[in-house]
């Protein structure tokens, strides 16, 4: 049998698995075990007001098609200070985590149709 190198990921990525139709079947979450911090993600567009308490940050995503989205990324649980680790630093490379599972996505979805 073939050895394998089981690496920890940097990131999980977490959404609710059985969809029932409501707003929280869009919700995804970032989980960073470096930092052992979850961070949300939430695609504002569709929103007219919204205000989210805790550090955030506003990031855009253009698909495929050059349709720009709106995100916010929001800290639930926020251990950088314990765990000595830039909160800034982490929101952007949680990003570019979601960024190119997007990506992916996107790419994987028009191959397959």
């Amino acid at each position: 049998m073939e050895k394998f190198d089981f690496k920890r990921p940097e990131f999980l990525f977490c959404e609710i698995p059985i969809k029932n139709g409501t707003q929280n079947d869009d919700r995804i979450w970032i989980y960073s075990l470096e930092s052992l911090s979850l961070i949300e993600f939430i695609l504002v567009d569709d929103f007219v007001d919204f205000q989210f308490t805790g550090k955030q940050e506003r990031f855009e995503y253009e698909d495929n098609e050059g349709y720009i989205e709106n995100w916010f990324g929001v800290y639930v649980q926020n251990n950088c200070e314990a765990t000595n680790n830039n909160p800034d630093e982490i929101l952007k490379k949680a990003w570019k985590f979601l960024e190119d599972y997007l990506r992916w996505e996107d790419t994987n979805i028009e191959e397959n149709s």
